[in-house]
C-alpha cells in the first residue's frame, strides 16, 4: 500500500510538473501562433515565443521535427498581436547568441526555465522569418521593448 501511495504522489508531482511548465510559457510575454501548411494540405499551428531583430522576427525551437519542417524556405502564416501576415521561413545554421540573449531579455525567467529543461544542443534550430512584401514587421518596432 506504501508503494502505491508512492507512486501516486510521484505521478501526481510530475503531472503538476507538467501543468506548471506549460503554463509558466504561456504567462511569459507575447506568444504567437505559427501557421504551417503540410505537403497534404493541412495547417498545423504551432504556439511559439518570437523576437524581433533586423527588420525580422526570429523562432527558436528545437526537435528533428522542427528540422525537417524547416529544410527548405516555406511560406508560412505568424498571427501576431491580432493580425495574420504570410511570411517567408528560412532556418539560419549555427550558433545564435544575438537570438539567445534576445530571447532571455524578454522572457526573463521563462526563458532560462525552457532553456534548463531543452538545453541549445545540435537539434536547436532558429528560423528568420521575413514578410513576403519585404517590408519590415510592422509589429517589430512596436514589441522591441517588451
Amino acid at each position: 500500500m506504501t508503494i502505491v501511495l508512492i507512486m501516486a504522489a510521484v505521478l501526481g508531482l510530475l503531472v503538476a510538473a507538467a501543468l506548471a511548465h506549460l503554463a509558466f510559457i504561456e504567462i511569459g510575454r507575447e506568444v504567437v501562433v505559427l501557421v504551417t501548411t503540410d505537403a497534404d494540405g493541412k495547417s498545423h499551428a504551432r504556439r511559439l515565443w518570437a523576437v524581433d531583430h533586423e527588420g525580422s522576427v526570429w523562432l527558436h525551437s528545437t526537435g528533428e521535427s522542427w528540422h525537417q519542417l524547416f529544410r527548405e524556405a516555406r511560406e508560412v502564416e505568424l498571427k501576431r498581436n491580432g493580425r495574420s501576415q504570410r511570411y517567408d521561413a528560412r532556418a539560419v545554421p549555427g550558433p545564435h547568441p544575438t537570438i539567445d540573449g534576445l530571447l532571455r531579455a524578454k522572457y526573463g525567467l521563462a526563458d532560462r526555465w525552457v532553456r534548463f529543461l531543452a538545453p541549445c544542443d545540435e537539434h536547436t534550430l532558429v528560423v528568420r522569418l521575413s514578410r513576403i512584401d519585404g517590408a519590415p514587421d510592422p509589429a517589430a518596432g512596436a514589441l522591441r521593448g517588451r
